[in-house]
């Protein structure tokens, strides 16, 4: 494929309204796009209109080298803001814009085109290489990763050797400048001036071996009803509910571990609500929270003192609380050394044209359902996106598009070279006498 084949994939990726869901006519497409390029794959319906993908190239069952990303993207957040319409992959100068160019359908269509021209080149490829596409990774509603759920509950990790998930992995070259902007990198001072010095991007990048879980709950207190002027009659389920809120608080106050690579656990809380109309007792109300979680306080651990919090509680109040669990997504934890992390680096460093760091994410990606499958696996978080992410006016820097197929490209003929980064013994991976993916 030619940079211009690329670049029409992604504008065709990013036209598919992909909105809190319709991946089936994304997968349809790319189901498609794969097949006109030979490469066998195969879909699966999850939810009525939204599909996985799974493809495969490659001459020996393993290793396995896969590449990942998801289909969804978050909403528009304001359409009328937009300066740029949010669908149209309008080009100005390098930038292409569009819901999804920076996360992540640009990643997406770099690794997809890497896998086409590994194809199209016919040199052999002593392994397979995998790529993952799923649904509902953005979503924070209960069937949050479903799609990686899916993947990994139905064996398509067991044989995994490495991984490598396109999620962005940028900031602005300008943020080195201010210790709160750079926090996600976790840099010193001197560190961010010597990045800064070193780059001849817009954008500084860096090579992630690690991050964060997240436990997402809900707490809900269920009172009773009564007008205004009685409120005796009633049981104020918000009263309820801001005396858990307060224990809550002097609980966060207990974290105090902090991973040298992913800094401390993080909680926040992210929404609530409670109550129907002014003149009455509240009957309902609800506190939401998300704390981001590293390996020292386990995501089972967070779970269970939060739910005896609500125990404790409901000893002390007439309201009834109940603890609902939305998702635990458990941290991935990595190692700089790993192979191919200082081939990612090196390779970042020669086609980015900057000094790359090794570190980890403050967030999450679907790495945290595969990590937990398979904890043996090396996952690293590398893409083309940057800082627009979920933003207004969301773009893709397309010399950093053209970079990372290159990056992908090559960091894949390394893994698979007689003298490689990684050896393994893993077995098979799922793929039938016939070629074709079982």
């Amino acid at each position: 494929m030619d940079f211009d084949q690329s670049k029409d994939l992604l504008k065709d990726l990013i036209a598919i309204e992909t909105v809190g869901g319709n991946e089936g006519e994304m997968a349809s497409y790319l189901a498609e796009f794969l097949t006109a390029n030979g490469i066998k794959n195969q879909i699966f319906e999850l939810k009525p209109g939204r599909y996985n993908l799974v493809a495969e190239i490659g001459d020996q069952p393993s290793p396995v080298l896969v590449f990942e990303g998801h289909q969804d993207v978050v909403s528009l957040v304001d359409p009328d803001q937009w300066t740029h319409a949010p669908f149209g992959s309008e080009i100005v100068g390098k930038k292409l814009y569009g819901r999804g160019s920076s996360d992540m359908k640009g990643g997406l269509a770099a690794e997809i085109t890497a896998i086409v021209n590994l194809k199209e080149s016919g040199q052999p490829i002593n392994g397979t290489i995998r790529l993952l596409v799923t649904v509902g990774e953005e979503s924070s509603r209960y069937d949050h990763m479903q799609g990686a759920q899916y993947f990994a509950d139905n064996g398509y990790l067991d044989d995994v050797t490495a991984m490598i998930v396109g999620e962005p992995s940028s900031l602005p070259l300008d943020w080195l400048n201010s210790e709160a902007k750079s926090k996600p990198f976790s840099l010193t001072a001197f560190e961010r001036a010597s990045l800064m010095a070193a780059n001849h991007n817009s954008e500084q990048f860096m090579v992630n071996f690690s991050h964060r879980g997240s436990v997402t709950y809900e707490v809900r207190a269920t009172g009773k009803a009564a007008h205004s002027s009685t409120p005796e009659l009633g049981i104020n389920a918000i009263d309820s509910l801001m005396q858990f809120y307060n224990a809550q608080e002097e609980y966060f106050q207990t974290f105090s571990a902090v991973d040298p690579v992913l800094g401390p656990t993080t909680p926040v809380v992210t929404k609530i609500t409670g109550g129907n109309q002014l003149n009455s007792v509240p009957a309902t109300a609800s506190v939401f929270g998300k704390i981001r979680t590293i390996p020292a306080e386990s995501n089972q651990d967070i779970e269970a003192d939060l739910r005896a919090l609500v125990d404790r509680v409901n000893q002390e109040t007439e309201a009834d609380l109940a603890f609902h669990l939305i998702g635990s997504k458990m941290p991935v934890s990595g190692s700089a050394d790993n192979p191919l992390m200082q081939n990612l680096q090196r390779l970042g460093e020669e086609y980015l044209h900057q000094t790359v760091p090794l570190g980890g994410m403050k967030a999450e990606t679907d790495g945290s359902e595969y990590f937990k499958r398979n904890p043996d696996l090396a996952i690293a978080v590398f893409g083309p996106g940057n800082m627009t992410a979920h933003q207004i006016d969301e773009y893709l820097d397309l010399d950093n598009f053209a970079a990372f197929i290159q990056i992908y490209e090559e960091a894949a003929r390394d893994f698979f070279a007689p003298t490689g980064i990684v050896e393994s013994d893993q077995g098979p991976a799922a793929v039938n006498n016939a070629g074709s993916l079982g």
